[in-house]
């Protein structure tokens, strides 16, 4: 556009806003959070118009902003009102000023909600744990910053008294790909029997013994939300359990051909949740894998069908990679008395038959 034909347009918008009013209405701008664009009420037709035709006549810029260019912006009409869609979102919590037909008019965004985030769920869950568990698991309701759980969780006895250096320094912190769960694995030194660390300072977990697991109130979400007041779980500790897993001795609840009730297990001992989410599954009469909601709280796993049962033979497949909270998988167990030998491991399939009654 050359310098004639912007003047033109100057003009024409400066000649619009001469032309006698039949109403003199309140120039007003808000701004519609579900797209994002700023809707100006008030304007005249020709007012709008004007904007459309040129859309240098208006200006929409961060307030008290040291740059006087307004942002990139589209604009058209919708009714008696007019749509001003900005190229890029405006910030939560920022105020903007927007100038059109002679009016400066101020846009407050509301700031972002402060979400607090909550301890929602730990992991084992079962009150008492084997001596010689190897892994913790922390769930929160928000994604949390990483570099922060040495400092921020403790494990200390019923009196009080501290463990010392119950969890394996790692470099990384372990967390799930949504920074949601972490894992806190205790040390593996100090838990297998006969090893160096073992023999020097003992496992971390004493059999009979309660513990109580904290967290600091000053540990962040990914957003810097603390979670403003501490978190303790307590839970008692029983015998280790040194056994390599043994499906076939879990109990298996067969649901009902026709039915959609669920098909259940329960372990002979504390899984990793996790990992039997993962590596049982169940293959239907054709060979397919059932699909469906499945659950597990470690002392047991479920299966809801998307479809109901069909009369046959299932086949309940366990991957090897399984482990117990102790890390025990199919025929090794991970904290063998010194010199035993465990049997090579391999996945284990056991058959289950649904009828109709």
């Amino acid at each position: 556009m050359n310098a004639l034909q912007t003047w033109m347009r100057r003009a024409l918008h400066a000649a619009f806003l001469l032309l006698p009013l039949p109403v003199l209405a309140e120039v007003a701008a808000r701004l519609d959070q579900a797209t994002g664009a700023v809707i100006v009420t008030g304007l005249a037709p020709q007012e709008i118009s004007a904007v459309i035709t040129d859309a240098e006549v208006l200006s929409l810029r961060l307030e008290n902003s040291p740059s006087t260019r307004g942002m990139l912006v589209s604009n058209s009409q919708e009714g008696e009102a007019m749509i001003v869609q900005p190229r890029f979102a405006l910030k939560a919590g920022a105020r903007y000023e927007l100038t059109v037909a002679g009016e400066t008019l101020s846009i407050a965004l509301p700031a972002p909600e402060t979400t607090t985030p909550r301890l929602v769920s730990f992991a084992p869950s079962q009150a008492v744990i084997p001596a010689n568990t190897l892994r913790l698991y922390l769930h929160f309701s928000e994604p949390m910053a990483r570099g922060q759980l040495r400092e921020m969780v403790s494990l200390a006895t019923a009196d009080g008294t501290l463990v010392a250096s119950p969890f394996l320094s790692l470099e990384a912190e372990l967390w799930d790909p949504s920074q949601t769960r972490a894992t806190l694995l205790l040390d593996p030194g100090r838990i297998k029997q006969g090893v160096g660390p073992n023999v020097a300072g003992g496992a971390p977990l004493q059999e009979g013994q309660t513990y109580r697991l904290t967290v600091s109130p000053e540990l962040r979400s990914a957003a810097g939300h603390p979670l403003a007041a501490p978190v303790s779980v307590a839970f008692r500790v029983g015998p280790p359990e040194r056994r390599a897993i043994a499906p076939e001795t879990w109990e298996i609840l067969a649901p009902e051909a026709g039915s959609s009730a669920p098909l259940s297990l329960a372990f002979d001992r504390i899984m990793d949740s996790g990992a039997a989410l993962r590596l049982i599954t169940l293959q239907a009469p054709d060979g397919q894998p059932v699909r469906g909601q499945i659950t597990s709280d470690g002392g047991g796993w479920s299966l809801i069908p998307d479809h109901s049962w069909q009369a046959g033979s299932y086949s309940l497949n366990v991957d090897p990679e399984l482990e117990d909270i102790s890390g025990n998988t199919i025929g090794a167990p991970f904290d063998a008395a010194p010199g035993t030998i465990g049997t090579s491991v391999t996945a284990a399939s056991i058959a289950i038959q649904i009828r109709k009654n």
